[in-house]
């Protein structure tokens, strides 16, 4: 061992003559720490080789291995690849050969078998020690003792909770709560955990736990043992009342609420003692069930979230009507206690004073289904291109319902336009279609379509940011099969008008107009009466009129695609996706030939500027019922020439 020395600060493995002092053994674990006279070898540059004299020392007892022979050589060699062995030695009294340590090395292995610590902890000592325990105990049914002995051998880290067998009479000041199945009581001995800085077990004395009674638990069988082994997470051990033999869980009181018994859904419950239905408590199962749902689907990522809450009516002031529609009506208002979301830094944080959008939903306790899809349509992730709901409230008077809403600084993309479209460069109008195709993507994603999709019902949120709102009509595909037609006339696909199912493809038909309105910053047909004429003209392929001087002729051929009066012939929303994409990157970065001629046919555009034209009084921008428009349309086709085709589009120079 000597002659493997390789460095100046290596130790130097010596025969040590039995010279130590001021032993302290430890007969269970068959060591000691001692003073060791002359010390070990170490290197000084100036003196080179001398003794560390006075050292203190680890001793390891080799008991049962007095002869020197195969055997006793591997044991060594075993303790030498720790590389903190001084040498051995030998008692002259009792002849037993010890191994010399530094006193450090019994910091990071065990003292008993000698494996490596784990915050002065090790595994194979502590499961021997519960295996030693098992005759100590017994909760008198060979099947809940089997299973406790089998989880507490499954221990694998000094900080997991040992599961064990609590006699009730170790249980006081027991309080029911709930509905008779849960109740505190406080466990006298406490739960055992293991103190990093006594390298020891000791107990939690008089913790507060939550009881579950297991009713008709005395018979144990698959349910009672299925539902230990659920709870084993959470769970402290069981118990048994000595009356009925109903056995009992005792459940660490953090994972459940202290009211009603409820385990928490989440780190944030759990985090901050936040229990949902406690909270709630409302008289509408359906309401509660949708705000219990909502919690449990969020996945508290942190980063990517906010909480989804019930908000008392009270919690907000300076309420004002702001927009109204076809089935509701917007009020802006400052939430007082404010949105709850996660920082990376603080945690979980209000933001006291937020302003909200408050969407009222007309008669919606009565149309509680439409409301429930909608809430859940929402995005609740911090995500762009949806607008984020915070939660739902009711006005005590009306009993309608609301839904707090994300807050949309720049109002709706019509008002925005309106009063930037001279403002706007085409990069910008691109990125906000950008933001636009996403949300729509999104959607169609999950196999959804919007269904009343106009720029009424896309939002501007800060930075500009576009989103979409409104998802009140926004079906899964396989569950469409509504006779009436919502929606705005000039944004509704003909095929809709005609009485034909609303697919994906219809609402690339409203991204269409969209499109139109973004080049030429006016609403689609605003010339002319939102009737039965103009639904019959959309039907016959009548659509604005738009020329190369206001938009590049590859967004021209783009729009005229999502437009199309044959719905397979409209591209999919990814495949829309990909073009806008396209248009932004080679406004933004060019490398090749043909985002440079993309980015041409942008750049030689004249500045444009949206023509003042009156708006006719019978354009109806908003939401509405258009059967009464469309119930004769039917009887047309396309080559049906008993009605005349009018265009009323205003033309552009």
């Amino acid at each position: 061992m000597q002659l493997k020395i390789n460095k100046h600060d290596d130790i130097i493995f010596e025969w040590i003559p039995y010279k130590f002092f001021d032993i302290k053994e430890n007969i269970e674990c068959g060591s000691a720490i001692a003073m060791w006279n002359n010390g070990p070898l170490i290197y000084k540059e100036k003196k080179g080789m001398i003794n560390e004299s006075h050292k203190k020392v680890g001793l390891r007892y080799l008991h049962n291995l007095q002869d020197i022979n195969n055997e006793f050589l591997n044991e060594v060699e075993s303790y030498l690849t720790k590389k903190q062995v001084f040498g051995i030695s030998q008692n002259p009294d009792t002849k037993i050969y010890i191994l010399v340590f530094d006193v450090e090395y019994f910091r990071f292995y065990c003292e008993k078998c000698n494996n490596k610590y784990e915050n002065r902890w090790c595994k194979q000592c502590q499961i021997n020690q519960l295996k030693n325990y098992f005759t100590n105990w017994t909760s008198g049914s060979e099947k809940i003792d089997n299973l406790i002995q089998k989880i507490q051998l499954k221990i694998n880290n000094y900080n997991d909770t040992i599961f064990e067998w609590i006699p009730y009479n170790k249980l006081i000041d027991v309080s029911e709560i709930g509905k008779g199945i849960f109740a505190t009581a406080i466990w006298k001995d406490g739960p055992l955990y293991y103190s990093k800085m006594r390298g020891e077990y000791r107990r939690d004395l008089n913790k507060k736990v939550l009881l579950k009674h297991l009713y008709n638990s005395e018979n144990v069988n698959y349910i009672i043992l299925n539902e230990i082994v659920n709870s084993i997470k959470e769970g402290y051990g069981i118990s048994q009342y000595p009356n009925t033999k109903d056995f009992i869980l005792v459940l660490q009181l953090k994972y459940y609420c202290v009211n009603c018994g409820k385990k928490y859904s989440n780190k944030f419950e759990i985090d901050n003692k936040s229990c949902t239905l406690c909270q709630i408590n409302h008289e509408n199962k359906k309401i509660s069930d949708l705000i219990h749902e909502m919690e449990i689907n969020i996945d508290y990522n942190y980063e990517s979230n906010m909480k989804f809450e019930w908000i008392p009516y009270d919690q907000f002031n300076n309420i004002e009507e702001i927009g109204k529609g076809g089935f509701s009506t917007v009020y802006s208002a400052t939430w007082k206690d404010g949105l709850l979301e996660y920082n990376s830094r603080q945690g979980w944080n209000r933001i006291s004073n937020t302003k909200v959008a408050l969407k009222c939903i007309y008669n919606s306790q009565n149309c509680l289904d439409k409301f429930i899809n909608e809430v859940k349509v929402y995005s609740k992730q911090k995500i762009n291109n949806i607008l984020k709901i915070y939660g739902i409230s009711q006005d005590p008077i009306t009993k309608d319902y609301i839904m707090v809403l994300e807050y949309a600084v720049g109002g709706n993309f019509n008002s925005y336009l309106e009063k930037n479209y001279e403002n706007l460069n085409w990069a910008k109008r691109i990125d906000i279609l950008n933001n636009i195709i996403e949300g729509l993507d999104r959607i169609h994603q999950k196999h959804m379509v919007h269904r009343d999709f106009h720029v009424g019902n896309i939002l501007i949120t800060t930075y500009g940011n576009a989103c979409i709102s409104d998802m009140g009509l926004c079906k899964k595909i396989d569950d469409i099969d509504e006779k009436n037609i919502y929606g705005v006339m000039p944004y509704v696909a003909p095929e809709v008008l005609k009485g034909n199912p609303y697919t994906q493809a219809a609402d690339i038909y409203s991204f269409g107009m969209i499109m139109y309105f973004v080049a030429t910053g006016r609403q689609p047909f605003a010339d002319c009466a939102h009737d039965e004429i103009l639904a019959l003209n959309i039907f016959n392929g009548i659509r604005p009129e738009i020329n190369d001087q206001i938009a590049p002729k590859c967004y021209i051929d783009l729009m005229k695609k999502c437009w199309d009066s044959n719905s397979d012939n409209r591209p999919k929303s990814n495949e829309v996706k990909e073009s806008i994409e396209l248009y932004y990157n080679s406004l933004h970065y060019c490398w090749n030939e043909e985002r440079y001629n993309i980015r041409d046919q942008f750049k030689k555009l004249p500045c444009s500027k949206a023509k003042q034209l009156t708006n006719n009084t019978q354009a109806i921008y908003t939401s509405r019922l258009l059967n009464p428009f469309t119930k004769n349309l039917s009887k047309y086709s396309v080559d049906n020439n008993t009605v005349e085709v009018t265009d009323f589009t205003m033309l552009y120079d």
